[in-house]
């Protein structure tokens, strides 16, 4: 009884003390530094606000962490920060992992958490750790820094916990979905409205940039986020989950608005000129094809997208834009590709030589980073997220994580035939759908482990984990 009334006492306490300590250090600041400490102000209350809000409910926290994850890249280009906006990150999920156990006042259900995904995340997590001892590695900074980005685990147990009925997963789908739309638009503006001073400015610092986003006379588009490629995987992502719920249980209207809203993201994907976004959603719909081939409604949709896609690569339409999507469906054809896979071929003999692989944060910027005069660390990008694997984490590395991948989409199909209800039924696909599909694009694309696609992918590991036990305690749950 004692230790519960501190447990729910220590957060109030923890946050008077927060304030107070704040308060008396931004008088201290406006009386000794005067107006110019305004900016730091404002970031201080709005950082203590935020810290305070999370405390109290550690859901808000993950939240926040979304809305970080798309927006972060757009604040940087505005005021083009020095302060690494990536730690701030690192330390709210920190927080928000903290706030899981600090708050007595939610409770917390573990009973599912002993289960297949659980067990090969951590195992594959604590071989990360482990490459602190790799004898390949030059650099324990390098180990550091990137055990430091590595929350996933951490944000899992969050989701794990945030995900409590079919009203979390509603609730968080509903917010993933709107971000994404705010995506969409913004990316829309981009296109027709052109880019921002600010946004060329920031193209233009990098002569290197310019001739990644300026492709066959077209400017590729990258909305809120890091670049056109996470634009397109994200968008991708999110136009999956769209064209799913709009085959799903609900309202005539709803479901046109799902339909919508789809073919709308799939439009902004295509402004970012990404080919892996566009396989990755063929290959999205494929697998959701081969799940429900039973369904009529399945069957009509197929035929009837099948049609357009036929209109769309065949048709008389042409320019940057189509040309790239065409470009896709012949990966002969595509000297990038030729690349990629000359250079998987190349570094095939260091992965067969090094079965645990140089160590982390040894290859592309952060190998030149951190890791500097290791083998790997030349600066070049790896491309492929399953060759940045194998290349840090060896052939053992690599095998854990497609066993860990295989395991999520075995126990997402397995919900699919598992699960009567229709609505809990349509949401799992609503995660496994995309996460498949991510998945086949982290071959040419470091896609999986990137923000914000990154928080999409626990999000779905913690909902298929646990969507089918809800099925037992449903209670109405509808997007309207």
């Amino acid at each position: 009884m004692y230790l519960n009334k501190i447990k729910t006492w220590y957060p109030t306490v923890m946050l008077v003390t927060v304030l107070l300590a704040a308060s008396l250090f931004i008088t201290y600041m406006l009386t000794h530094a005067g107006t110019k400490v305004a900016p730091a102000v404002i970031g201080i209350i709005i950082g203590i606000t935020v810290v305070a809000a999370v405390v109290k409910d550690y859901r808000i926290g993950f939240y926040v962490l979304m809305f970080m994850a798309v927006f972060m890249f757009y604040f940087d280009r505005i005021v083009q920060a020095t302060f690494p906006l990536g730690t701030v990150y690192d330390g709210l999920a920190m927080l928000t992992f903290s706030a899981v156990f600090l708050n007595g006042y939610y409770k917390r259900d573990w009973s599912a958490f002993k289960n297949p995904i659980t067990i090969a995340f951590f195992v594959v997590t604590i071989y990360q750790v482990l490459q602190v001892v790799n004898p390949s590695a030059v650099s324990v900074t390098a180990w550091l820094v990137a055990m430091r980005n590595n929350t996933s685990i951490l944000l899992y147990v969050v989701c794990f916990q945030m995900f409590a009925s079919a009203i979390d997963v509603k609730r968080f789908t509903v917010f993933w979905l709107s971000v994404m739309m705010i995506v969409v638009a913004y990316g829309f503006y981009q296109e027709f409205a052109g880019l921002t001073a600010f946004e060329e400015s920031w193209i233009n610092s990098v002569p290197e940039r310019i001739k990644l986003y300026y492709i066959w006379g077209k400017m590729r588009k990258f909305s809120f986020l890091s670049d056109p490629s996470a634009y397109g995987l994200f968008t991708g992502m999110g136009a999956l989950a769209f064209l799913v719920l709009a085959l799903g249980p609900f309202k005539p209207g709803m479901r046109i608005l799902m339909f919508f809203c789809g073919m709308l993201t799939l439009m902004a994907m295509s402004y970012s000129g990404t080919r892996t976004a566009t396989a990755m959603v063929a290959a999205g719909i494929v697998f959701y094809i081969v799940l429900t081939l039973k369904n009529k409604t399945t069957v009509v949709a197929m035929i009837a997208g099948g049609f357009i896609g036929i209109i769309l690569f065949f048709g008389p339409f042409y320019g940057g834009t189509m040309n790239r999507i065409r470009s896709t469906f012949n990966p002969s054809e595509d000297p990038s590709m030729e690349v990629r896979d000359m250079k998987r071929v190349r570094l095939q003999s260091y992965v067969m030589e090094h079965p645990f692989g140089g160590g982390l944060y040894t290859t592309g910027q952060n190998g030149v980073r951190y890791s500097g005069g290791h083998e790997l660390a030349q600066g070049w990008d790896p491309d492929s997220g399953y060759l940045l694997i194998a290349l840090e984490l060896g052939s053992v590395g690599l095998t854990l994580f497609l066993i860990f991948f295989g395991i999520v989409v075995i126990r997402g199909i397995n919900n699919h035939y598992v699960i009567r209800d229709p609505l809990l039924k349509t949401y799992n696909l609503a995660y496994l759908v995309p996460f498949f599909a991510l998945s086949v694009a982290h071959y040419t694309q470091d896609a999986v482990f990137t923000k914000p696609m990154n928080l999409i992918v626990i999000a779905a590991y913690a909902v298929i984990v646990k969507i089918a036990s809800f099925e037992r305690r449903l209670v109405s749950v509808d997007l309207v």
